[in-house]
């Protein structure tokens, strides 16, 4: 994984923890109130067509009573409409995870002399039960037991719903995401769960698969246009190479955010990280150095901006060496490492070691002076020992390979380097100094 990279992960997952916690606190504090589990019958007579809504109080215990008659457009079907709502059965509305007494309005319709059903999907039959699961934080029972009653009805739309909640609260992000993409029309109940779970799928997809993670971010944003959704979406643009659709709506995201008295200054640092990061890629220099200064206003300790600066140098610097532009890529590599974050900086100094090497005639001797820069802030970089590794190899070639001091250099730098990647797990970068090796010391 390259520094860029690494650097974005760390903000996807301090943001992602960020928008975990709060969805998780909202949901444990969330009022759900009273439902209709079962419709009860009545042996009064039906009157004919109309509409009654009876006031039912739901005790914190499970008991019920009924109130009084709300509002009615057929007073004749008023008793039928009492005698019903007296024999149904109702869930109990909670407060997170803790029953309460609570007020259901029973809206009943007559057609004729027959009365339609009211109970809503979800609140009886095999998924009410998995509904319980979840508000009672069984998150694992209720993501087993849903997974397996989808596997024999998966256009169940509620119990998607269900999987979607279950998936979300044990980080499962995408796979909470991809549940609630199966069902049309979500519930009150999950529409908050939906959109933070889509955020969060957004955000932790935006590098791998950016559109699949700027659909998400969308979905988010219908959801709930919160500065949480607009950072997601901006940071899955961003992802996409849209640096003016991603500063659009991370600024969206930052002035939601400065705009809450109770955003913390990492959270706003975090933002202005990814807008900085935006306005960079879209060529916005005034705007990125305003934000950099921000920045260091809001944490004079933080190394984000200058971070975020010398990546965009790195990748200018990338770019140019490609197109095998060495004096403007070892400009830009001697920018990075200007800005002065220790990470950037011995990325930056070893890659300007290695544009030396790429050239025609090589400047063995300038190429070691940019790999000692580079192994000065880190020691036990592997690809900076490499650099100077080939810079000692080249300097020995070079000088009729007579001299058994600086052969005997290189070998130790090379020799360190293999045995630092081979300790990180980058058998690549330790195939590649064994062959460098076996073809210069053969």
């Amino acid at each position: 994984m390259t520094r860029t990279k690494r650097l974005a992960a760390v903000c996807t997952l301090a943001v992602a923890a960020l928008f975990g916690a709060r969805a998780s606190a909202q949901y444990s504090n969330q009022y759900t109130p009273p439902k209709l589990l079962r419709q009860g019958s009545t042996t009064k007579a039906v009157a004919g067509t109309g509409t009654v809504v009876v006031q039912v109080r739901v005790n914190a215990n499970g008991t019920h009573e009924v109130m009084r008659v709300l509002r009615s457009t057929n007073r004749a079907d008023d008793a039928a409409a009492i005698d019903i709502a007296k024999n149904s059965a109702y869930r109990v509305g909670t407060r997170g995870n803790k029953p309460m007494t609570a007020f259901y309005d029973f809206t009943l319709e007559f057609t004729g002399k027959a009365v339609a059903s009211s109970v809503i999907a979800g609140e009886s039959g095999p998924t009410a039960q998995i509904g319980r699961m979840i508000r009672a934080g069984n998150y694992t029972g209720a993501q087993a037991k849903v997974t397996a009653y989808l596997a024999l009805n998966p256009s169940d739309a509620v119990a998607q719903q269900e999987l979607g909640a279950a998936d979300f609260f044990l980080n499962d992000y995408a796979g909470a995401a991809a549940a609630f993409d199966k069902s049309p029309t979500l519930l009150k109940e999950y529409r908050q769960v939906a959109a933070h779970a889509y955020a969060l799928a957004a955000v932790k997809t935006e590098n791998g698969d950016p559109a699949q993670a700027i659909a998400w971010g969308k979905k988010a944003v219908a959801l709930d246009p919160s500065g949480n959704s607009y950072y997601a979406l901006g940071t899955s643009e961003y992802g996409a190479g849209d640096a003016a659709a991603a500063v659009a709506d991370l600024k969206r995201a930052r002035s939601s955010a400065f705009a809450n008295s109770k955003t913390s200054a990492r959270t706003k640092v975090i933002i202005d990280t990814s807008l900085l990061a935006a306005y960079l890629k879209a060529g916005d220099m005034a705007d990125a150095a305003s934000t950099t200064a921000e920045m260091k206003r809001l944490d004079p300790s933080s190394t984000a901006a200058a971070r975020v600066l010398g990546n965009h140098y790195l990748e200018l610097g990338i770019a140019a060496g490609k197109a095998k532009n060495y004096d403007g890529a070892i400009s830009y590599f001697e920018q990075a490492a200007g800005v002065g974050d220790p990470v950037v900086v011995v990325t930056a100094y070893t890659q300007a070691a290695f544009q030396e090497s790429n050239r025609s005639t090589p400047n063995y001797t300038k190429m070691k002076g940019y790999a000692d820069k580079a192994l000065a802030v880190n020691a036990d970089d592997p690809l900076a020992n490499f650099a100077e590794g080939v810079a000692l190899a080249g300097e020995w070639a070079t000088a009729g390979r007579s001299n058994p001091d600086l052969k005997k250099q290189s070998m130790t730098a090379l020799a360190k380097a293999d045995t630092l990647a081979k300790a990180a797990g980058n058998t690549s970068l330790s195939l590649q100094i064994e062959n460098f090796i076996k073809s210069t010391f053969k």
